[in-house]
């Protein structure tokens, strides 16, 4: 059944600004920094109570490798994140190269307050807890970006908007044609993170020795949770681990009632993977819940399409493109969407491949950009750049650009990507 109802009421204009950013994980507030950096005028909102995205709210840890020879490939927006977690962590930030990936494990909430630092710092103004809606589109350009907050519908300008929703949420209400998941139309696997205290790490086995315990327990029936083993990681105590092994499949990240389903799953195979580690691994006898994800990590959900559509034969190619804006050397990393199993191919030691930038330009629509995960790739692709560090390269190059379409007054399919790319490299991107 559907009602038939019309929302009849003026909605509030709270601000008309040259860039508006949506959301605030690493694309977003590292787009935000970019054009802020560049002078702009930029709003960044965020529907939670702060920035950080799945480092935060998703509690993910640590941060997936995306360098060669321990220097990122992900400046300046990524390597300055770090930079400012590494001092509120205590450590001493001199003592490291900035760009010299450290891999050090740190906790949401340090993640949370360095990007937010990053975004006070570079004059962002920011707005929590306002959740987008709608957007009113005419002329084929966004007029106006329609949010939701505590007390009701109010609305932003702004010349240049980039999503940084992670599922093109707006994107897909402005009309711009996506694709979604596989072949089948099923996406990776959510995932929701914990971390577990009261361990022994001087007891706990081998990873193999784990896993082999995770292998017997699962086939004996004592354990139901779809991922093929434990995947386990430090976390900044030392009597504490992180757990990156709840597997829930075939559920769609676009979807309120798939979510809520998730989550609840999630959290039952958390309950299970620690009665688990209590019972068959030593060490982790006493094992409690120390903290989990606020909300459930989706791994994929919609992938925009754009002006330009990349495949994973740029991965297998090493393809390089002039107007590139972000480079990769991480691994094709695809979580099985419908079980058991992932699929993992890596790049030769030392190479990379390169996103154009054309791939953050959606179809359809003249002054909006893609600044997260949903860029125009297919599923293969899609599971090597959407790793957080590559998304905040994703993120300031649409902040970047936004920047140049604002002082050339041009539509987002005009932007010179090669300009782009000049000025990230002046930024400090690893581009050149």
């Amino acid at each position: 059944m559907k009602l038939n109802y019309t929302i009849n009421c003026e909605i509030p204009v709270i601000a008309s600004v040259q860039i508006l950013v949506v959301g605030g994980g690493p694309g977003g507030f590292s787009a935000a920094v970019m054009a802020a950096r560049q002078g702009k005028d930029v709003l960044l909102v965020e529907q939670s109570n702060a920035p950080g995205g799945a480092a935060y709210l998703g509690e993910i840890t640590p941060f997936m490798s995306n360098h060669i020879d321990n220097v990122t490939l992900d400046a300046p927006l990524y390597a300055d994140w770090n930079w400012e977690m590494w001092k509120l962590k205590g450590l001493d930030p001199e003592k490291f190269s900035r760009d010299v990936e450290q891999n050090t494990p740190l906790s949401k909430e340090i993640a949370m307050l360095a990007a937010e630092k990053l975004l006070d710092d570079a004059g962002v103004k920011t707005l929590y807890y306002h959740t987008f809606f709608d957007v009113i589109k005419e002329d084929g350009r966004i007029k106006s970006v329609i949010l939701h907050t505590k007390d009701g519908l109010c609305a932003v300008n702004a010349q240049v908007v980039i999503d940084s929703t992670g599922d093109g949420d707006v994107a897909a209400k402005a009309g711009c044609p996506f694709e979604f998941g596989n072949d089948e139309g099923f996406c990776q696997p959510m995932t929701l993170c914990f971390k577990v205290g009261n361990i022994d790490r001087q007891r706990m086995p081998s990873r193999e020795e784990i896993n082999r315990i995770y292998d017997e327990v699962k086939k004996a029936g004592d354990l139901d949770c779809p991922r093929e083993n434990l995947l386990w990681f430090d976390a900044p105590d030392a009597d504490v681990i992180h757990l990156n092994t709840t597997r829930v499949v075939m559920k769609n990240g676009t979807v309120g009632s798939d979510l809520s389903d998730a989550e609840k799953e999630g959290r039952r195979q958390m309950l299970e993977i620690i009665r688990f580690i209590r019972k068959y691994i030593p060490g982790c006898e006493n094992a409690s819940i120390h903290s989990a994800a606020s909300r459930i990590g989706v791994r994929e959900s919609r992938r925009i399409r754009g002006d330009f559509y990349q495949t994973v034969a740029d991965f297998t190619g090493m393809k390089k493109y002039p107007d590139a804006i972000a480079r990769s050397c991480y691994h094709v990393d695809i979580h099985n969407p419908k079980g058991s199993g992932t699929t993992l191919i890596r790049i030769p030691k030392g190479e990379f491949y390169e996103l154009s930038f054309r791939t953050l330009i959606p179809k359809n629509c003249t002054n909006l950009l893609m600044g997260c995960r949903a860029v125009s790739v297919d599923h293969a692709l899609h599971s090597s750049i959407r790793i957080m560090p590559s998304v905040c390269s994703i993120g300031q190059a649409a902040g970047m650009g936004a920047a140049y379409a604002v002082e050339n007054s041009c539509q987002v399919t005009e932007i010179d990507g090669v300009e782009v790319r000049r000025r990230l490299i002046g930024a400090g991107a690893n581009l050149a």
